[in-house]
C-alpha cells in the first residue's frame, strides 16, 4: 500500500483561539470597548431581574438541593438572599444568589437568569446576535 500525503490544515477553532490569545486591550477601539461594556451591563441588569422570576427561583432551589447545600434553620434563602452558601461544592458562582457550584451549572444558572425575561441584548435594539449568551460563563468565574 502506498502512503498518501495529507495537507496539514489548522482547525478554525485553533485559528480563532490563536487570534483571541493575541488580542490586547490596546487593539480595541473606544467604540468596541463601549459596546462591550454596554452588553455586560445589559446582561447583568437582565440577570438581576431574571433572578426574581419564579422559574429562576425553582432552578436555584433544585441545584441547591442537588448540591446538598443546607441553610441555617432549613430556610430557602431564595436567589437574591445575602445568606452565604454553606455547603456549595464548587468555585464558580451563580450570579445574584452567591451559590457556589461547578462552572457548568453556574454558567447555566447565570444564562437562565440573563434570558429569563427575554430583555437581553439591549431589548429594543435591532441586533442580529445575542452576545449575552457569551457572558453567562465568565460571570460564573
Amino acid at each position: 500500500m502506498g502512503s498518501q500525503k495529507t495537507e496539514s490544515k489548522r482547525l478554525l477553532s485553533y485559528v480563532i483561539a490563536e487570534w483571541a490569545c493575541a488580542l490586547k486591550y490596546e487593539h480595541l477601539s473606544p467604540e468596541t470597548v463601549q459596546a462591550a461594556k454596554l452588553f455586560w451591563f445589559d446582561s447583568i441588569g437582565c440577570a438581576l431581574g431574571g433572578s426574581q422570576q419564579e422559574d429562576a427561583k425553582i432552578l436555584l432551589k433544585h441545584y441547591r438541593a442537588m448540591s446538598g447545600e443546607t441553610v441555617a434553620g432549613g430556610a430557602d434563602p431564595g436567589p437574591a438572599s445575602p445568606m452565604p452558601a454553606t455547603a456549595g461544592n464548587g468555585k464558580a458562582t451563580a450570579f445574584v444568589s452567591g451559590f457556589k457550584t461547578n462552572p457548568v451549572d453556574a454558567a447555566f444558572l447565570n444564562g437562565h437568569m440573563i434570558r429569563a425575561m427575554d430583555y437581553n441584548d439591549i431589548y429594543w435594539k435591532a441586533d442580529p446576535c445575542h452576545p449575552s449568551d457569551l457572558i453567562a460563563a465568565p460571570l460564573a468565574l
